[in-house]
């Protein structure tokens, strides 16, 4: 363990103020909607901040850590905020804050919101201890959670769909964590320790065989929740059936936790030179870079928008995989980067799907003709993310893929240029018909339509957060080089990989 870390209390807090929002969430209801409202947003609020507060420590050259609970002499629960950490726990935050919000207009007049806030708030609990998890029993513990608890917001609509998306979400997820728990268990017997630690824990001496076994036990667990292909099955159904607050988070923070998990996993289990000589990052570059193109070809032909995005959700976490495959700092940087970025512009792409299909009763690609004249800024905020994604400058969707590409050259890879830039392409094809859709063909209305097709816009209050993680779609674009921003913290946890 680092003897320079600094002993806090932010880490704990960022996990127990939404863990106390759950047990209040029904009590808070009963006394009204507005106060359970404002008390769960200001628990979101007050986590953003410590997770910003941290990642400026972070930046700064500081370390965090606290001790839980020790189990047994060797096993204790154990909170370690580092860059990586850092960028995901403010990555995390920030995007749940912006879908409780908007959930205050589109869960208004729902069934069971008690339950819904409770389990969303607490997923962010579980979600803040991944992120700062120290050592592999920590991670273990809050990532599981994380995964079963979510269950009850995948299947809240309570429709057969719904129920069927969660069955076959909650059957991949126990798969994919039972084959983390056996990776887990065998590199604490091979290793003797389990904390996470930069250059990794594992030797060459501990014999190939059992190295390779925890390789894939652990690739293949973590895989299930990054949607790599063929364990991407769960994804284009529970998106779907999700509540469009829920699907952003699900898109942008969930999917992501598989892919912080392997690289978690890659750097601080393994290390660099330890993968190097096992020689099977090779494979895991062509299973991302399928992974990419496979998904991306999937979503073209999509005409449910939500679904088209849970491919495309698939394609570019894909990216972060591709990115870690490849064990160089600007590959590396990219991967991590585009975690933070993927997560705003998908989000703002999910919440403009919820207001399409609450304002417009409009599911499908094929309803959305003539929706700018509709819904002026929410088609806007559509156009800008769906820009952002396919990687155009100066948005945030460019940085982290301009970094991946130079890591591809760095690292002797120019052939896996085709991978990014048909990802790219095939964004496009994806998302710009929609846009055009939007821009350029008139609505097929029905006379009653007609007297109201204007002012469909949604309330200020569902808007907000759409404009905010628009806006943060500049502003981490523009913005990328300044310190604190995600550029430098992900600079920070590569270096500290490869040096």
């Amino acid at each position: 363990m680092d003897t320079e870390a600094t002993r806090s209390l932010l880490p704990l807090l960022a996990f127990l103020l939404p863990m106390a929002g759950a047990v209040i969430a029904v009590p808070l209801q009963r006394a009204s909607d507005q106060t359970r409202n404002l008390v769960l947003a200001a628990i979101a609020a007050t986590v953003a901040v410590i997770a910003i507060v941290l990642g400026a420590g972070v930046a700064s050259g500081s370390v965090y850590e606290l001790f839980i609970l020790q189990l047994t002499p060797q096993i204790w629960m154990y909170l370690r905020v580092d860059a990586m950490g850092a960028l995901f726990g403010m990555t995390a935050a920030v995007l749940w804050t912006l879908a409780l919000v908007y959930s205050w207009g589109y869960m208004h007049g729902e069934h069971r919101l008690g339950r819904y806030y409770s389990f969303f708030i607490l997923c962010l609990a579980w979600t803040m201890g991944v992120a700062y998890a120290g050592n592999l029993l920590t991670f273990l513990i809050f990532y599981e959670l994380f995964s079963i608890l979510t269950y009850p917001l995948v299947v809240h609509e309570e429709t057969p769909e719904a129920m069927a998306a969660g069955t076959k979400y909650i059957i991949y997820i126990l798969v994919g964590g039972t084959l983390v728990l056996l990776a887990i268990v065998l590199t604490f017997f091979a290793a003797g320790d389990q904390t996470l630690t930069a250059g990794g824990i594992l030797s060459a001496e501990i014999g190939r065989g059992r190295l390779l076994a925890i390789f894939w036990c652990f690739l293949i667990g973590f895989g299930v929740k990054a949607a790599l292909v063929p364990l991407h099955g769960w994804v284009p159904d529970a998106h779907p059936a999700a509540p469009a607050p829920f699907s952003a988070v699900l898109s942008g923070v969930m999917v992501a936790a598989g892919s912080f998990g392997i690289m978690r996993v890659m750097f601080y289990v393994f290390g660099a030179d330890l993968l190097g000589y096992l020689g099977v990052m090779r494979y895991l570059t062509w299973i991302a870079g399928f992974t990419v193109l496979f998904a991306a070809v999937l979503a073209v032909n999509q005409d449910n928008l939500k679904r088209r995005l849970a491919y495309s959700t698939i394609s570019q976490m894909a990216y972060v995989v591709l990115g870690v495959s490849l064990l160089g700092t600007e590959a590396t940087i990219g991967a991590l980067v585009h975690i933070t970025n993927h997560a705003f512009m998908k989000g703002a792409l999910f919440l403009c799907a919820g207001l399409f299909i609450r304002r417009l009763g409009a599911a499908r690609v094929s309803q959305l003709d003539g929706a700018a004249k509709r819904m002026p800024v929410t088609a806007a905020g559509f156009a800008i993310a769906s820009l952002a994604m396919i990687g155009t400058p100066p948005l945030s969707g460019f940085v982290s893929k301009w970094y991946l590409g130079i890591g591809m050259l760095e690292t002797g890879n120019p052939w896996l240029l085709a991978v990014l830039l048909g990802g790219a392409l095939m964004a496009a094809v994806y998302l710009l018909p929609i846009v055009y859709r939007m821009y350029f063909r008139e609505p097929a209305l029905t006379p009653e339509d007609k007297a109201t097709a204007e002012g469909r816009e949604a309330p200020g209050a569902m808007l907000a957060p759409l404009v905010v993680a628009t806006i943060l779609t500049f502003v981490l674009g523009l913005g990328a080089s300044l310190p604190g921003m995600p550029v430098a913290l992900a600079r920070m946890a590569a270096e500290s990989f490869f040096h």
